[in-house]
């Protein structure tokens, strides 16, 4: 009787593993080897490294706190649980979505994992656009109020894996929302 694969274990093995090397530089056989699987296994089951890759990145993806984001009568709590659902997100993802971004267009193979990230994306971009459909914040394209909401976050990020993370000062995300709706609350 064939072994069962902890297939939530090994997509969490394969998204580190492309995070730490990057698509080029991630086999099959560190992937088999660290989620405890034969590496004809993952051949029998997705094909190639490309498909396992991209099953896992977007099997992460859609189960990040950053795909689950609702919107509320509340624009501040909204705005807030978005900061925290991009932040945890950024601490499991993070580096995998940033070297995902890196690699497309070098290896489009991967454009199905990037496709898997866009929702998380629209449904961040749907919270700013219902408050400002609700006249509650300013007009504007929801994709840059998103990208100023969350950019000291991506900084911060990109910050801590360059290994400057005690020259910087982890974000309030209560501070950062106060900030931008200081900026970019309707009046």
């Amino acid at each position: 009787m064939p072994r069962r694969i902890d297939v939530g274990g090994l997509f969490d093995t394969t998204v580190a593993v492309f995070a730490e090397h990057g698509y080029r530089a991630t086999t099959t056989q560190e992937i088999a080897k660290r989620a405890g699987v034969n590496e004809v296994t993952l051949f029998r089951r997705y094909g190639d490294k490309a498909t396992l890759i991209n099953a896992a990145l977007t099997h992460a993806l859609a189960k990040s706190p950053f795909a689950r984001l609702i919107v509320t009568d509340d624009t501040t709590a909204d705005l807030v649980a978005l900061v925290l659902a991009y932040a945890e997100t950024a601490e499991k993802y993070g580096t995998a979505v940033v070297t995902l971004a890196v690699e497309v267009p070098r290896h489009p193979e991967l454009s199905a994992a990037m496709a898997a990230f866009m929702p998380n994306l629209h449904n961040a971009m749907q919270v700013i656009a219902t408050h400002q459909d609700r006249g509650e914040l300013t007009p504007g394209d929801p994709t840059e109020k998103l990208l100023m909401l969350i950019a000291p976050l991506m900084m911060h990020g990109l910050w801590t894996r360059a290994g400057a993370k005690k020259l910087v000062a982890e974000p309030d995300p209560k501070a950062l929302v106060a900030a931008f709706l200081n900026g970019h609350r309707a009046s």
